[in-house]
């Protein structure tokens, strides 16, 4: 006996011709069936009558299989006869039986797959014939060994080629293309022909894997092997050619398919259609339309909805509108997606109202909306701000039996959000949970943006804290809106524990939120956080896109820092990121703002190098770096040329230029420049005018102001805030608050335009100069009732005023309200109130004042030192005033030369006359000049010590530094000797003057003179006024009062009055200490012919009533001389009485009464010298 593989091998001979028995050695028998010609005849075991059915002939069969009868089957002869289903069973339950035999290699069984796939082929059981060939692909190696395995078995079972069209399908749907290739082009080497619809499929795959010119190619492969395409072929084709754009080429294969005999189906004109629509060639879809219709094939509803898409989402929704009319006249129904995409279309567009007719018009055609309808509508009500309209719908969508979904609740809520009206946001979400619906990530996001925006950060958290604890994982999404809020809060440290946390929950920020983290870091100015954030990125495996890198190099231009911008561009290109022209606008811009026009030019050469087209707005800011550079006349020079560039400039170029030129004062330019842009078609707008006003009213030309602004109005613009601003704080300027304040009125009441904190701080401004404090206090009233809070400039205003009308205490309650108000004072607010505290002698509350504004981190400067140093300079507290010029060193601020002045004044006035040297030599050190008036103070400080040997060295010092000349510091010294009472070796000074050839000053004689009479030398003292006469060197007033004072001290009146009437002679106008000492002379001598004369010299000069004559005074001068005090105090009443009554002196137009000399100068405490040169007053 055979072994078993030989007679499984016999049984699968068998099996291959099993269901078309046909022995012919014997009698012949017919079975009878459905199909005719089915035989059996011959030596077998196999009997039966001509009336047994295929089944009973199947059973015997089986049994012969079942006792191992293999020998039976090998020696009949069979022939081939059409198969039925019956017979593909059979080979089924056959492959079963073998299947489960054990000791068969898989060879074997690959081969026994293959003869039953052969003939479940041939039986038409494809859907078994594919499970077996999915069995074979599974345990066999390569689409190669299959196909031969197929080809060994196939012409023993004369099967046909749909076996491998099946083997084809199924690697095509296991989505082995490459297989299913190889397998056509195994048939096409065999001599075998893949069907069409093998073909298809192959090409519907390389289709839908985008290898679009592979498509192509297997075309022209099927065409080399003659296998003929259908209209499927040709569509899948066509599309092909059009997702590569290749849409002439396609429309050539469209041409040449019509050419040799196919016909285009709906599918093919629709592919057509799509692609022309999304290429945006709306005219030619329609032309496609047009094509159809003239060939007899009517466009259905989908080639309409196609169209009517596009249109509808490039918002050309009313266009799509006009196409659904002719679809209807072209008797093609439109479905609900047909007027779902329109009502979408116009919702997006923002025209509700249209969506909702279209809506109603779909009701009134019976055409059932559904709830897809609902939710767009919805949507649309919601995305335009109205979900009280969306809610109403929503109540009308579940009368009409629909029931409301995710998406439905998810619209409503985002749009509550939206509108920031949480609370009904809140209500709906509320209302989902009881209707059993799940709150999904979006309706959460919804609802965490809503609440970020709103200001609610502990909300939002919440909502993303019960997100998780309901198992929903929030996304990035979700995450991109929380940061965002929190950004957009300025709450940039809360944001980097959302960083943390995504983290660790597995969600990793994608480009958006970090773009939106550097977005708003650099709002806050601090780029190199942001720099950090944007390495971040990288680290991730994120690219940034232009606009992030854009926005970093803003803000790097921004801060200044224009090398870092520039370094960064270069890194920009080795990440393979163009820089755009908006990259260069920053780098050009920054030039423009620090006034650098070769780095701004720099910059735009290599932006034309890289093929930038410049526009307008690059102009405009290579015209303002020229201006801001201080190039005015290159900036002319560059505006003229392009002007000569087809619209290079516009009306905010032009207007950049006209700034500089008003800013420059040069008006008459700008009024010319302002006649050549109307030449040039340039029209001026409301900036050019205010800029023009802004011009006249810096040069103080309110008329032409106000003439400019009326034929602005007559130019048909209408003066705005900005002007009214710029003439109210011309006419302040001028002083014409009357005039300010009728504009400011018919400002916000005729003109209905609303103030601001500028122009409130203006007027504010106005009166507090003009010291108006209660005008000033009802317009920072009105400014609140406005609604309009006041700035950190608006109470520096305040405070400054209140300081100059000594109201310390309300300069106080300002500072204080500052505070409170979140406002940081600047040095503006610490300087005014320092200078309330010092002219209120409260230096050290200064001082601590002082300290706080440092500790605050706001830096003081040099002025506020300067301040302190003076007022405890003046009150001589040196120790102190040393103090703070140590802490102005510390902060690398130096003190002023006045500063220095009050400093070595108060060293002079305490006496440390060497400190005083050592502080002069300092200044010196410092580059600062000293005066001529510090080295005088010293001298006679010196001199006062009896240092006359230090005096002489200050001399020669100052005279060394060309301070003065050499007469000038000769004179210092005499006049240092003669105050310290040293008058003989002043007078040795002055005598080496005279043989050195200098001739002494005026007031060098005059101060000799003043120390020889309070010793009473009086002889010396003319002897010098006739020396001065020698040089020619008139005496003045100050020189005659002290000779006549000390001749009226000694009791030589006579001398005096001559010298008085010398005085009149020479043209010199006595003075009130001329006068006061004379009569105080004649009454202590009881003089009255002289009184009465020199009563009458003062009437003459206006300086006492005329309607009191001179015998009153002297009856008064009798009466007062009789009393006891016949000296002083007779000299003290009648003076002291007769100016209360008589005398005035005009200083300007005023008339002071010379009563308050007496109220603040005794006459016996006052020395000669200074009540003879006025300094008593």
């Amino acid at each position: 006996m055979r072994g078993n593989g030989s007679r499984v091998a016999g049984v699968a001979r068998a099996a291959a011709n099993l269901p078309a028995l046909d022995c012919r050695a014997g009698r012949r028998m017919v079975i009878r069936g459905h199909r005719p010609g089915l035989y059996y005849s011959g030596h077998s075991h196999l009997s039966g009558s001509s009336g047994s059915t295929a089944e009973e002939i199947e059973k015997s069969i089986y049994a012969v299989l079942t006792i191992h009868r293999w020998e039976s089957l090998n020696h009949m002869d069979y022939r081939l006869a059409p198969l039925r289903r019956v017979h593909g069973k059979l080979a089924l339950k056959f492959l079963s039986w073998i299947v489960q035999q054990q000791g068969l290699d898989q060879a074997t069984h690959i081969h026994m797959f293959c003869i039953t796939t052969h003939i479940l082929a041939r039986a038409r059981m494809f859907k078994h014939a594919k499970s077996i060939l999915e069995h074979i692909c599974q345990i066999s190696r390569g689409c190669s060994s299959i196909f031969h395995s197929l080809m060994d078995t196939y012409r023993h079972c004369n099967s046909n080629p749909s076996v491998f069209d099946l083997l084809i399908k199924v690697y095509i749907q296991k989505k082995m293309l490459e297989d299913a290739i190889e397998i056509f082009r195994l048939m096409g080497l065999q001599g075998f022909k893949a069907s069409v619809y093998s073909c298809n499929l192959i090409l519907a795959t390389i289709a839908r894997e985008k290898q679009m010119c592979s498509v192509w190619l297997f075309f022209k492969e099927m065409l080399k092997w003659r296998i003929r395409p259908d209209i499927s072929t040709f569509n899948i084709v066509l599309n092909a050619l059009c997702i590569e754009g290749k849409l002439e080429k396609a429309g050539y294969l469209f041409k040449r398919m019509e050419e040799v005999g196919y016909l285009p189906t709906v599918v093919t004109y629709n592919t057509l259609v799509n692609w022309y629509c999304k290429n945006g060639r709306f005219k030619a879809a329609l032309q496609v339309i047009d094509c159809m219709e003239k060939k007899g094939i009517k466009a259905d509803v989908f080639t309409y909805n196609i169209i009517i898409n596009y249109l509808c989402k490039n918002n050309r929704s009313a266009r799509a509108y006009l196409l659904l009319r002719r679809m209807r006249d072209g008797r093609v129904t439109p479905g609900e997606s047909t007027y779902n995409t329109l009502i979408s279309g116009f919702c997006k567009e923002g025209k509700i109202d249209v969506a909702n007719r279209i809506f109603n018009e779909m009701l009134d055609l019976n055409l059932a909306p559904s709830c897809t309808t609902y939710n767009i509508l919805i949507d649309g009500y919601c995305r335009n701000g109205n979900p009280g309209r969306a809610s109403g719908l929503l109540d009308e969508m579940e009368a009409s039996g629909f029931q409301p979904n995710e998406i439905t609740f998810g619209a409503l809520i985002n749009g509550y959000c939206k509108v920031l009206k949480m609370d009904a946001a809140i209500n709906l979400m509320d209302k989902m949970q009881m209707k059993s619906l799940s709150v999904n990530h979006v309706i959460y996001t919804s609802l965490i943006d809503g609440c970020c925006r709103r200001g609610q950060v502990y909300e939002a958290l919440r909502f993303l804290t019960s997100m998780c604890d309901s198992g929903i994982t929030p996304d990035v999404i979700t995450y991109s809106a929380l940061i965002n809020g929190l950004c957009k809060m300025g709450k940039l440290d809360q944001t980097r524990e959302i960083l943390g946390r995504m983290q660790k929950t597995g969600v990793l920020p994608n480009s958006i939120v970090y773009a939106t983290l550097i977005c708003h870091i650099c709002k806050h100015g601090d780029v190199m956080e942001a720099l950090k954030v944007y390495a971040d990125l990288y680290y991730d495996g994120l690219h940034a896109d232009l606009i992030t890198c854009n926005t970093l190099i803003a803000a790097l231009c921004q801060r200044g820092k224009l090398i870092e911008a520039k370094q960064f561009m270069q890194h920009m290109l080795r990440m393979k990121i163009v820089p755009d022209p908006i990259s260069f606008h920053h780098i050009i811009n920054g030039h423009s703002n620090k006034g650098d026009p070769l780095g701004a030019f720099s910059m735009f050469d290599q932006m034309v190098q890289m093929g930038h087209r410049p526009d307008v707005y690059t102009f405009g800011i290579l015209l303002k770096a020229l201006c801001k550079g201080g190039n005015l006349n290159k900036a002319r020079n560059f505006f003229h040329h392009i002007l000569q560039i087809p619209f290079a400039v516009d009306t905010v170029t032009s207007n950049t230029l006209l700034m500089e030129l008003c800013k420059s004062g040069k008006v008459n330019d700008s009024l010319k420049l302002f006649d050549k842009m109307i030449e040039n078609n340039i029209i001026p707008d409301i900036h050019t005018y205010n800029i023009l006003l802004s011009g006249f009213c810096r040069k103080g030309k309110i008329l032409p102001a106000l003439d400019l602004s009326t034929k602005m109005q007559a130019k048909g613009l209408f003066p705005n805030l900005v002007t009214y601003t710029c003439l109210i704080n011309c006419l302040i300027k001028e002083g014409q608050l009357k005039a300010a304040s009728f504009l400011f009125e018919e400002m916000i009441n005729k003109e209905r335009i609303p103030a601001d904190s500028v122009v409130f701080n203006t007027l504010i401004d106005g009166y507090s100069r003009a010291g108006m404090m209660k005008k000033v206090e009802k317009l920072f009233f009105m400014m609140q009732n406005e609604g309009i809070n006041p700035n950190q400039a608006t109470y520096n205003i305040l405070i400054h005023g209140y300081i100059k009308k000594q109201k310390l205490l309300k300069s106080l309650d300002l500072y204080k309200n500052m505070i409170q108000r979140s406002l940081k004072p600047d040095k503006l607010t610490y300087h005014s109130i320092i200078l309330g505290l010092c002219e209120s002698g409260m230096m050290d509350i200064g001082v601590k004042l002082l300290e706080k504004m440092i500790l605050e981190g706001v830096s003081p400067d040099d002025l506020i030192f300067n301040l302190l140093i003076t007022k405890y300079s003046e009150k001589s507290e040196m120790k102190v005033a040393f103090k703070l010029i140590n802490c102005m060193r510390n902060l690398q601020l130096s003190p002023s030369s006045d500063v220095y002045d009050s400093i070595l004044s108060g060293l002079n006035r305490k006496g440390w006359f060497q400190d005083s040297y050592f502080i002069l030599h300092e200044m010196i050190g410092k580059g600062i000049s000293p005066k001529h008036t510090h080295y005088i103070t010293l001298i006679n400080g010196k001199c006062r010590t009896g240092d006359i040997w230090g005096a002489f060295r200050l001399r020669d010092e100052m005279e060394a530094l060309g301070l003065v000349p050499h007469e000038v510091a000769e004179s210092c010294m005499v006049r240092g000797l003669c105050k310290c009472g040293k008058l003989e070796e002043a007078m040795l000074v002055l005598d080496g003057m005279f043989r050195a050839g200098a001739v002494p000053t005026i007031a060098t004689f005059t101060t000799l003179m003043s120390g020889l009479c309070k010793v009473a030398k009086l002889d010396d003292a003319l002897y010098l006024k006739n020396v001065m006469e020698h040089y020619d060197l008139k005496s003045d007033v100050v020189t005659y009062n002290v000779l006549i004072t000390g001749l009226c001290c000694s009791g030589r009146l006579a001398n005096a009055l001559e010298l008085y009437e010398e005085m009149k002679q020479n043209s010199l106008w006595p003075n009130i200490t001329t006068y006061t000492v004379l009569i105080a002379a004649i009454c202590k001598e009881n003089r009255a012919l002289e009184g009465t004369m020199l009563l009458k010299d003062i009437e003459e000069r206006g300086l006492i009533h005329p309607e009191e004559n001179a015998k009153e005074l002297h009856e008064r001068k009798k009466k007062s001389s009789s009393s006891s005090c016949r000296h002083h105090f007779t000299y003290k009443y009648i003076l002291k009485h007769e100016a209360e009554t008589y005398i005035h002196f005009k200083i300007g137009e005023k008339l002071l009464s010379f009563n308050k000399v007496f109220q603040m100068t005794e006459y016996q405490n006052v020395e000669i010298h200074d009540f003879a040169s006025g300094k008593a007053n």
